[in-house]
């Protein structure tokens, strides 16, 4: 029975016969040592994976269950599931820093603004935060004071009359005081809005804008941008997002 894998691997190198003048080449291969099985196959059951060096855990984004999954890999040819985090909604994705778990939290209905949640390693929750419209990449800046976050504002749909398309952003979270400090007034939100009307310009600079069966009038703060109706080509269907677990 196929399963969604969680894989422990160590990284195997090895350097080509080198050429005249050129430096050599170097391969990098993947070589599995050990893995865990979720159980379901296809499902986005281990989609995201973060690891922390302090505890030798890794955070895997089980989104088929909407939770984050612990793993010890202290032995990595045998992960092993210690716990689970439970956030107040589906986990889109994780990173871990220092000791501290952040998790990138969708609303319902995914159009309204999500949360970053923060937990630490054992998966005690720490702190919670609102951001933009469906959260759905989280990450910490390389010194560890700052959470970066992707907010992607997925519309309802793109077909005509659809209700429901929330702006893209990008939410700063400033943890420099700690983890456990951390208050709505450390989240500072940036969209898109300065770009509006200059779809053109954009779309000269190389910028791709696009979207099933319409075209765009204008750019907007949309991780979509916001999409007005058009000519429909011929063959074309206008589509309808969903978000729901396996």
């Amino acid at each position: 029975m196929l399963t969604a894998l969680a894989t422990a691997g160590v990284l195997v190198t090895a350097t080509a016969g080198s050429a005249a003048a050129l430096p050599a080449p170097t391969r990098i291969s993947l070589v599995p040592i050990g893995t865990y099985a979720t159980g379901i196959f296809d499902g986005a059951a281990a989609e995201i994976v973060a690891h922390d060096p302090q505890t030798q855990r890794l955070f895997v984004v089980n989104a088929n269950l909407g939770l984050v999954e612990v793993l010890d890999i202290a032995d990595p040819s045998n992960p092993t599931l210690v716990t689970t985090i439970e956030a107040s909604g589906e986990v889109n994705s994780v990173a871990v820093r220092d000791g501290v778990v952040a998790a990138a939290v969708q609303a319902d209905p995914v159009q309204e603004p999500g949360r970053v949640e923060l937990f630490d390693t054992d998966g005690t929750l720490l702190a919670g935060v609102t951001v933009g419209a469906l959260p759905d990449m989280v990450t910490f800046t390389p010194d560890g004071r700052t959470i970066l976050v992707a907010n992607e504002g997925e519309p309802a749909g793109y077909c005509p009359g659809d209700a429901g398309d929330p702006e893209g952003s990008v939410s700063v979270i400033d943890v420099s005081a700690g983890a456990a400090a951390v208050t709505q007034d450390d989240v500072r939100t940036a969209d898109f809005a300065a770009y509006n009307g200059s779809a053109d310009e954009l779309r000269a600079a190389g910028i791709r804008i696009f979207a099933p069966a319409r075209a765009s009038h204008r750019t907007s703060s949309r991780s979509t941008s916001r999409w007005t109706p058009t000519r429909r080509r011929r063959g074309s269907r206008c589509r309808r997002t969903t978000r729901s677990r396996s």
